[in-house]
């Protein structure tokens, strides 16, 4: 593509157009939403991102011959967040790395979340909330398109109390935002702008041991957890029988209807070494369970249930659905309120009754959207997402199609 020169000519051996490199950045990593990879595209180009001059000059070309552009850094997201909409020039962040400690923790985008982790700890110091897949991911990505994450059962979304500022350069356009104007771009998918520096409170690191408790009567269950101290427990797992059973085949076993794991300072049940709890944490459940689950015709759906609902619509799902859906809850407090990720794993056509019941409900969330307007709970977030947007691209090049304005 003719287009492409300008690219070629600007960044030398840093623009490949290798067709191997090419499909592995068009791909997620974790893609496994059947729906969502249907409508993948394939990069047109790669470009290896060292500095933010990098990213003026990349924003320049793309505004001047409309070539859209996408920003990538590990590529874990489950939500499509990297896939391509449109032919794009994918931009590689993982080069653009970088830690330093005050008051707050700032990093680059292409640092990983693990070596975020590594460097807090050393200094008796951690993230208050980061995703479950923490091992891989890097800091850019998370904030561009996570939200909850181990830690929300304390502090709820990451972006609530912990994200204090960010750094983020569009089209002819730079921010520095703090406060309540960090919702526009976190969340955001990457379609407000890149996101170049990420400024975070911390909290004291903790020891915290992992904790099992089972019982057969759900009910008990939710009441124990609304109980518990938030200062000494940082996460909360609910699991039905079923599911508990596929994921911690060999490693753990329990007899009872449903268990709640719980990461604590104090004793809590029974200690148990769960070596596989990365595998149980939010959006890692529905990526493990596409690897071992027993359904041929994989399928899963994420809503976000008042913990009163959880338990109405749970058991209902479970009563007529059996052993033939399996049932993973994330206990989360947003707003002050108790909130459970709950995904539903199942064969593909249980999902008419399962939505069914979810209809009934009229609780809204899509988690087989690449558009963020339909995972984003707040229109005061929503509208500051678009507002921006409007401000940094006002040609929806930057990751295009995700963001209905």
């Amino acid at each position: 593509m003719s287009q492409l020169l300008s690219f070629e000519k600007e960044f030398g051996k840093n623009f490949i157009t290798d067709e191997k490199e090419l499909e592995k950045a068009s791909e997620d990593q974790y893609l496994v939403s059947p729906i969502i990879k249907n409508l993948s595209k394939k990069a047109i180009g790669l470009l290896k991102i060292d500095n933010e001059n990098d990213i003026r000059t990349a924003i320049d070309i793309s505004y001047k011959h409309n070539i859209p552009l996408v920003a990538r850094g590990a590529g874990t997201s489950t939500i499509g967040q990297v896939i391509l909409l449109k032919p794009s020039v994918v931009l590689d962040f993982n080069n653009m790395k970088g830690i330093e400690y005050d008051k707050y923790v700032s990093v680059k985008p292409g640092t990983k979340v693990l070596e975020t982790l590594n460097y807090l700890r050393k200094r008796g110091k951690d993230l208050m909330v980061y995703p479950s897949s923490f091992y891989i991911s890097s800091v850019g990505g998370y904030v561009a398109g996570g939200d909850v994450g181990i830690g929300s059962f304390q502090y709820g979304y990451y972006f609530d109390e912990s994200l204090v500022q960010l750094k983020v350069i569009g089209f002819n356009k730079e921010e520095e935002v703090k406060g309540k104007y960090v919702w526009g771009f976190a969340q955001a998918a990457g379609t407000t702008g890149f996101i170049v520096d990420s400024s975070f409170k911390l909290t004291d690191f903790q020891d915290w041991k992992d904790y099992i408790i089972e019982g057969d009567d759900l009910l008990s269950l939710l009441v124990n957890i609304k109980k518990l101290d938030r200062k000494r427990v940082r996460r909360v797992v609910i699991e039905d029988h079923d599911a508990f059973s596929v994921v911690a085949k060999g490693r753990a076993t329990s007899n009872k209807q449903w268990i709640t794991i719980v990461s604590s300072t104090e004793p809590l049940g029974s200690e148990i070494n769960l070596n596989f709890m990365d595998e149980l944490a939010f959006a890692a459940v529905y990526v493990t369970m596409s690897k071992i689950s027993p359904f041929k015709n994989y399928f899963y759906e994420v809503r976000l249930f008042p913990i009163e609902r959880f338990l109405s619509i749970v058991t209902k799902v479970k009563s007529v659905l059996g052993n033939k859906v399996l049932i993973h809850g994330d206990v989360m407090t947003l707003k002050g309120k108790i909130i459970i990720y709950t995904v539903f794993i199942s064969d593909r056509e249980n999902f008419e009754l399962i939505d069914e019941i979810m209809r009934s409900e009229g609780i809204p969330f899509e988690i087989h959207s690449v558009e963020v307007n339909d995972r984003v709970d707040d229109p005061d977030r929503l509208s500051l997402m678009k507002r921006y947007k409007a401000l940094m691209d006002p040609k929806d090049l930057i990751n295009p199609g995700k963001l209905r304005i």
